[in-house]
């Protein structure tokens, strides 16, 4: 595999996390009562200011994908925005899997865990295969 394949690749591979995110993202802003009622258990309160939360917690997510997409355009550029992303993602792995372990959501939050989790591990394989490109 060449370079420019190579690239190409990884470039796809932050697209499908950019579009994953706005998956998740804008239905959070757009029917965060569906989507919250969806992720969280009933004893969770749903009183307005937490719903406003949690459509401002998409917001983050599809800003996040947009970051991604802008890795996707040139993989060689941005690497700082994949530290983001590491970061990010991680959250969503502890955070989901402690509301779910609390008792508090429902199992379908460990989909998107789960999948977070996995592009933390292709985002650090990119860091280590992809060397930075050298400043003058």
């Amino acid at each position: 595999m060449n370079l420019s394949e190579g690239n190409r690749a990884w470039s796809y591979m932050f697209l499908g996390a950019a579009l994953f995110n706005y998956a998740i993202g804008f239905p959070l802003v757009l029917a965060r009562h569906w989507t919250f009622d969806l992720s969280y258990v009933v004893t969770v309160g749903r009183d307005p200011m937490a719903l406003l939360l949690w459509a401002d917690f998409g917001f983050l997510v599809i800003l996040i994908g947009f970051g991604y997409h802008i890795i996707s355009r040139d993989v060689t550029r941005n690497r700082g925005i994949v530290i983001l992303g590491i970061i990010a993602k991680l959250f969503d792995v502890v955070n989901f899997t402690t509301q779910f372990l609390l008792g508090l959501a429902k199992p379908i939050v460990l989909i998107p865990a789960s999948i977070d989790g996995l592009f933390v591990l292709a985002f650090l394989m990119f860091l280590f295969k992809v060397p930075s490109p050298k400043t003058a």
